[in-house]
């Protein structure tokens, strides 16, 4: 059995900070003065510094620490981190990092952020100073170099430098792939004054800008950077990068295994170089940085591909006709290519030795491609079988039941037949193998001193209904979370972590990266990869960019203790086939909560297997006995019982799960 799994990546610029569901039945609770990055201002972010870096939020008292996958960050000594303002924090950048846009978390004795974005550089980065403020002046810069900022509503910032004749030079601004509402203009000015050029929303760059110019004559010239609909303000952010490195449009193939060599192509399809994929990911399955440098450059080369656990097939030109088409080898878990050309189509050959399922699922504009797919099968004699685009907020779907065996014929074309070097695709293969899809609503756990918060993980089961393992491995110390198994028919299940300890006090135990598992119970196959799935991007005129959403890195912090919690004793019971059980509820309540807690399941209970019903009641004092009936038909085995409890106080509604209650059926009577 294969699992596998989808992912996606929640970005500031497409959704405001999430409020945090403790459990999704009846509602959320927010988590109090829960840390909020608008953006991040600093030097040093480079292999092997000491970066120094301010951080503009919200609620950002009690600040802790900026953790990035590379090294954490701390206070600047001296900080009165008392009050909600920004925050200067240090911190050396791990020798080995690799260059490339990495996760960054503010934490606080509040809990974690959602995830800000940094670009970890390898120019020297160069303080903007005030007189980049003045459009008719600018800030004097050396190439090469690295610039970091905001622009204010209708405001630019303004760079310039010398350039002697015929020498080029590289511009590429970072601000919607680092989650900033800046929407980036790139213009270049002459010795005259006059504009030599311009760039604005490149393919590849979610909507980004480069540009590579060669001046004609020597002289000073000035870079102008500012939004497109002169918008601006704190998180209208970006990061330049200046220096004589080739502009890339494209990493090909987009999917690849860990190891195995991507090639960056310039935006008319040469090659400007390859480079092997990190054999381990930091985020496995999510975007992972990947970089080269290219002959004579002074700076690397910065991309991003999905390192994924399937052989990738990559797409064989010519393939633009139905008899050109590829073979679609049987063991391939994902398809990869890119259209060329306007009106560009790739054809693939399906062989079915049997009649069976087949499912397609792309990944165009969740990896920063402004492709949008449109999947076609035929039949060997040019019948078409089944046509699929956009499924809901996602990526187009194809789910088909092969009816017999024979030769089937995969067409991959773009809705409105666009293409070029910038217009990659990719496609996940299931066919014929057995796999299952999940998602989370959010990138972090913020849990209550004491207590539990609960996330919703969504299970889409492919070609395979038996149970799985869920556990969240790499806890901080001052976390836990036992593994369970979910059953059959649980489709939507809560995950629960808990801050046992409510004496403890506050420490770097408290918060880290965590990874989410699910795996056959046996362990034969297992995937390290979460899915976040946020809300669909904003839309603005007919633009055919997004930001990417492939995510896979989650984040738990302890947070201040909630106004009540719940334990459970015990944790594990076994009852056996036609008799009952009890486990007792306990319920830890603030001096305010006195009212009646209402427990129940948290979950559907046509989820529990057949023959196990749970009652729950009104707890009015310290604890409640909770009764699990089995019948005596019911199935032997193992499932996991979810509850929660509910109370409210002058119209404020609080609700907090209870952990998960392994309940084991017994095959005696």
């Amino acid at each position: 059995m294969a699992v596998s799994f989808l992912n996606s990546r929640i970005c500031s610029s497409v959704s405001r900070p999430l409020t945090l569901m403790v459990i999704w039945a009846c509602g959320g609770v927010l988590v109090a003065q829960e840390p909020v990055i608008d953006r991040l201002e600093g030097t040093g972010f480079q292999p092997g510094r000491r970066a120094s870096v301010t951080v503009h939020g919200k609620q950002l008292q009690g600040a802790v620490a900026l953790w990035t996958p590379v090294g954490s960050l701390r206070v600047r000594e001296g900080s009165d981190v008392t009050k909600d303002q920004p925050v200067a924090l240090d911190g050396e950048i791990a020798a080995d990092a690799v260059v490339g846009i990495h996760p960054v978390r503010m934490v606080t004795t509040h809990g974690c952020s959602e995830a800000g974005w940094i670009v970890v550089d390898d120019l020297a980065a160069i303080p903007v100073t005030a007189e980049a403020d003045d459009r008719r002046v600018g800030q004097a810069v050396t190439l090469p170099c690295s610039l970091q900022s905001f622009v204010g509503p209708v405001a630019s910032k303004v760079f310039r430098f010398s350039l002697t004749a015929g020498q080029s030079f590289s511009a590429e601004v970072y601000a919607r792939r680092l989650g900033s509402d800046l929407d980036p203009v790139l213009r270049v000015f002459g010795p005259d004054g006059r504009e030599v050029a311009y760039s604005d929303d490149v393919p590849g760059t979610e909507g980004d800008a480069q540009l590579r110019w060669t001046a004609p004559a020597a002289g000073e010239y000035r870079l102008e950077v500012r939004d497109i609909r002169y918008s601006g303000g704190g998180r209208h952010s970006f990061h330049l990068r200046l220096s004589n490195a080739p502009l890339v449009s494209a990493v090909i193939p987009r999917f690849v295994r860990a190891g195995e060599p991507v090639k960056f192509l310039d935006g008319t399809g040469a090659v400007l170089g390859e480079s092997v994929t990190p054999a381990s990911a930091v985020r496995p399955g999510g975007l992972t940085p990947v970089n080269f440098r290219a002959a004579g450059a002074d700076a690397n080369n910065i991309a991003a591909a999905v390192l994924v656990a399937d052989p990738v097939q990559t797409e064989v030109e010519p393939n633009d006709v139905r008899e050109q088409a590829n073979p679609l080898v049987p063991e391939s878990g994902a398809l990869a290519g890119v259209f060329e050309k306007r009106g560009d189509v790739d054809w693939f050959r399906i062989t079915a030795t049997e009649a069976g399922p087949l499912l397609l699922v792309a990944a165009t504009r969740d990896v920063a491609s402004p492709c949008d797919l449109i999947l076609e099968l035929y039949n060997a004699d040019g019948g078409r079988l089944v046509e699929a685009d956009d499924a809901g907020a996602r990526d187009a779907e194809l789910n088909f039941q092969i009816p017999a065996a024979g030769e089937y014929y995969l067409k991959v074309s773009e809705l409105a037949g666009r293409g070029g070097v910038g217009w990659p695709w990719s496609l996940r293969v299931y066919r014929g193998r057995r796999a299952v899809l999940t998602a989370v609503p959010a990138d972090r756990l913020n849990v209550p001193r004491g207590g539990s918060v609960a996330m919703p993980l969504t299970l889409r089961r492919i070609q395979y209904d038996g149970p799985l393992k869920v556990e969240v491995l790499g806890l901080p110390a001052a976390l836990k979370m036992e593994p369970f198994v979910v059953g059959a028919k649980q489709s939507v299940v809560p995950i629960v972590v808990t801050a046992a300890d409510a004496a403890a006090a506050a420490s770097d135990a408290d918060w880290g990266p965590v990874t989410l598992q699910v795996s056959a119970p046996d362990g034969s196959v297992t995937s390290s990869i979460a899915v976040l799935n946020p809300p669909p991007p904003r839309k603005q005129d007919n633009e055919v960019f997004r930001s990417a959403a492939m995510r896979s890195d989650l984040f738990a912090a302890v947070a201040p203790a909630g106004e009540f919690s719940l334990s459970v004793d015990p944790a594990v019971i076994s009852v056996a086939r036609g008799a009952t059980g009890t486990v007792q509820v306990r319920a830890t309540r603030a001096a305010e909560w006195t009212m009646p807690i209402e427990v129940a399941l948290a979950t559907p209970a046509d989820q529990l297997p057949n023959g196990v019903t749970v009652a729950g009641g009104a707890m009015a004092a310290g604890e409640l006995a909770i009764t699990i009936t089995v019948a005596a038909d019911a199935t032997p085995g193992p499932c996991t019982i979810f509850l929660q409890g509910k109370a409210k106080k002058d119209n404020q509604e609080r609700v907090y799960p209870v952990p998960p209650i392994r309940l084991e059926v017994a095959a005696g009577s």
